[in-house]
């Protein structure tokens, strides 16, 4: 008979070593007892297992000391570790990340994660095929807050930026349960709220969770009274590409969306349409609403992938589904709906600027909720415009350099011609980007959309994107100086509108 492979798991609760599956050999220790095994024998292992705990990855309690040193160790050994939940945040600890409360606070149920494809290779663990999002399992209060530098961000959420990383070939890690199911959560959710941990209300209303067909806390938990609920189900066509600071922050574009955007307990989907990855039509019913990206692109421009996404508009206005264009979108929607759209008359924008809300063209109780302002700050960042709206438009907002800086087509179409995602952190990064290629073109007003500026930049991009010169730079960060976006109100409407929380505008 061969050597059996060994294993080394982590856990609270077994203390006895077994036979696993296939031949191998899983020993267990009560590391929260000060079970350890000796430094001697961690050599003799193939892999190891960090399992969750009801205590903190920032404490600093003997034995979550001496779990530090073990994962030292092994990672000077490169031995193979799974972190999970607890185990996940101690070893972004060890590796020089930063962990704490989660900022958006706890997690009880059966969540969504986001997968980040362009990122799995070469470590390809999910096979032939990466998914888009996977569900799992969430019990945690804590959260990694930052990244070790080593690290390789997996997967992330709407509520939380990481959920899933990879160090090297020798440590990856998952926040949520991969080892759970729906009976020991609904086992832990009673426990923690006849200890008075949770409130009843926090696991019904703030909580709920979503199995293969969608159940979810419904009355007393102790009675495991089950109501249906329907997840919804979102997806980003995302018409630019990712600038190695946004990777770097915040793992893509995408992430800047949902984080704005998203909600617990939905489903978020990527399609990268400037590379020509579309959903197929037959899926289009699955989803319950859209946004359009802003893009480096014209959207008077008949490239194929930009006539797909006219296509695929089209046909989403057919079904009245909820979509949202932000700049390049908010353009999109105008051209597929018949208006004009061409370069900006008064030259582009770039910088923080003060839109004037329509409010004779606002319903009372409408996206914004019960109190429609005069005007919202937001930033810009584009060198083309909506020249013209179709009759079948509602002008939203405007401003003293644009004609068309929102609009609505019904109850299922808004546009945004600003960026209701940005910070100012993003806008600087992009500013200065821009000025690192040493280009200009005086003719601009203010500066050029350098949002979507890839670090690939080709010959192409030189025809005819214009780069902004210092003092144009310069004029756009002052604008940010001693003001902010109102991007909360940015968020109440977007959602309102994707939503469906309130009446038409």
């Amino acid at each position: 008979m061969g050597r059996l492979s060994r294993w080394r798991i982590t856990i609270t609760t077994s203390g006895r070593a077994n036979e696993g599956l296939g031949g191998e050999q899983w020993d267990s220790y009560r590391v929260v007892d000060g079970e350890f095994p000796d430094e001697k024998d961690l050599e003799k292992y193939d892999g190891f297992v960090i399992s969750g705990s009801s205590h903190d990855a920032f404490q600093d309690t003997d034995w979550i000391l001496k779990l530090c040193d073990i994962i030292k160790k092994l990672d000077e050994m490169k031995k193979k570790v799974l972190g999970v939940c607890f185990g996940h945040q101690l070893i972004a600890r060890v590796k020089g990340g930063k962990v704490g409360r989660a900022r958006k606070g706890p997690e009880l149920c059966l969540g969504n994660i986001t997968i980040l494809k362009d990122a799995v290779a070469p470590e390809n663990y999910f096979g032939e095929e990466v998914p888009t999002s996977l569900r799992i399992i969430k019990c945690h209060q804590d959260e990694v807050l930052e990244l070790p530098e080593s690290a390789k961000l997996l997967a992330c959420s709407s509520m939380y930026e990481v959920e899933m990383y990879s160090i090297e070939e020798n440590f990856l890690c998952i926040q949520g349960h991969p080892e759970y199911n729906r009976d020991i959560l609904i086992d832990i959710l009673d426990r923690v709220l006849a200890g008075g941990h949770i409130t009843e209300d926090f696991v019904k209303t703030t909580h709920p969770f979503a199995g293969p067909i969608h159940p979810s806390i419904h009355q007393s938990l102790s009675t495991k009274r089950k109501q249906m609920v329907e997840q919804k189900r979102f997806a980003l066509f995302l018409a630019t590409c990712d600038s190695t600071f946004v990777k770097k922050t915040y793992g893509g574009y995408f992430n800047v969306f949902v984080s704005t955007f998203g909600e617990e307990g939905e489903q978020w989907d990527l399609f990268r349409v400037i590379d020509g990855e579309f959903p197929e039509e037959k899926d289009l019913d699955k989803y319950d609403g859209f946004i359009i990206s802003g893009s480096l692109h014209d959207a008077f421009g008949d490239d194929d992938w930009i006539i797909k996404l006219c296509s695929i508009c089209q046909k989403l206005d057919d079904m009245k589904k909820k979509v949202l264009g932000i700049c390049f979108g908010h353009q999109i929607l105008n051209r597929i709906k018949g208006g004009k759209i061409g370069r900006a008359r008064r030259g582009a924008d770039m910088g923080l600027r003060s839109i004037t809300i329509a409010k004779d063209s606002v319903k009372p109780g409408g996206y914004f909720g019960d109190k429609t302002p005069n005007s919202l700050a937001i930033i810009k960042c584009h060198q083309d415009e909506v020249w013209e709206l179709p009759e079948s438009a509602t002008l939203l907002a405007y401003s003293d350099k644009y004609n068309v800086e929102m609009a609505s087509y019904g109850d299922h179409l808004l546009s945004i011609q600003g960026h209701p995602e940005y910070n100012k952190e993003i806008l600087f990064e992009i500013i200065n980007r821009v000025v690192g290629l040493n280009l200009m073109e005086v003719c601009f007003a203010y500066v050029s959309p350098f949002y979507t500026l890839s670090l690939n930049v080709t010959s192409e991009c030189f025809f005819f994107l214009p780069i902004l010169q210092q003092d144009l730079a310069d004029k756009a960060k002052a604008t940010m100086e001693d003001a902010e976006p109102d991007r909360k109100q940015w968020q109440t409407l977007c959602k309102n509108f994707l939503k469906g929380k309130t009446d038409q505008i």
